[in-house]
């Protein structure tokens, strides 16, 4: 088998820059390791799995030797890209940042127009509850004149409907101002979130919450048990918290 760099580029990849192909040595090589990988149907007893084995060996052996090639021949290749996207990167780095300065001018604006808003609303509230409270002060005053006809209800009543007045200008003031209250062209408001507390999250919102086992240690927890307990023990520990440990047979490529 050959192991140098070179001849491992010769054997397995031909060409140059966009064309590039397999070289023919490296084709009738794996031909050949193919057609007597097929031959392997069953693995009956030790004899037939070490031979199986000696396949497969064969095979992983040309798989790494085509992955040791497309390293070295794509080496270059990452290497430019890597110039090109550094020498892109530079040249925007200036503008990426006034861009970005800008952007915050504008986003800064809006936050705070959006926040006078937000106060105008309150006080279009304000406004409104205390203009519907002046017409039913009215409508109470004009109604207790009419049935008295007493000089002084009549005054109450006319001073009640002056207050209503009043009032709802003060209310048409305040949606005037909320309706000027614009965002300049071209800013809008996307929702957002921070999540302050992930286990009050899965508490009360499972659904929003990726969980994902944590493989590497979940096999080194695994491993380390095994080191302190037989077999049976180990299973059982980690089937109490929601896991099936066991053994698998495991084929190696060396």
């Amino acid at each position: 088998m050959n192991t140098t760099t070179e001849e491992t580029t010769a054997l397995i990849l031909s060409g140059q820059g966009y064309d590039l192909q397999i070289a023919p040595e490296a084709e009738a090589r794996k031909a050949e390791l193919l057609g007597i990988a097929r031959a392997v149907q069953h693995v009956r007893d030790n004899d037939e799995s070490a031979e199986a084995q000696y396949h497969s060996r064969s095979l992983a052996a040309m798989r790494i030797e085509v992955e040791k090639c497309r390293k070295i021949v794509k080496e270059p290749v990452n290497r430019i890209g890597k110039l090109i996207d550094q020498a892109a990167k530079d040249f925007v780095a200036e503008i990426d940042a006034e861009e970005c300065r800008i952007k915050k001018l504008i986003g800064d604006h809006a936050a705070e127009v959006a926040r006078l808003r937000r106060l105008k609303e309150e006080e279009e509230r304000r406004a409104f509850e205390e203009a519907r409270a002046a017409r039913e002060a009215a409508e109470a005053a004009a109604a207790a004149a009419e049935t008295s006809g007493k000089i002084a209800d009549i005054i109450a009543a006319k001073q009640a409907e002056s207050a209503r007045m009043d009032a709802l200008a003060a209310r048409m003031d305040a949606s005037d101002e909320v309706a000027a209250a614009k965002v300049a062209d071209g800013v809008r408001f996307a929702w957002d979130f921070e999540v302050e507390d992930i286990t009050q999250v899965l508490e009360y919102r499972i659904d929003l919450v990726e969980i994902t086992p944590r493989r590497a240690v979940i096999l080194q927890s695994i491993k380390d048990s095994a080191e302190r307990h037989c077999t049976e023990e180990v299973v059982n520990l980690y089937a109490a918290i929601g896991i099936r440990a066991f053994k698998k047979p495991v084929v190696s490529s060396r």
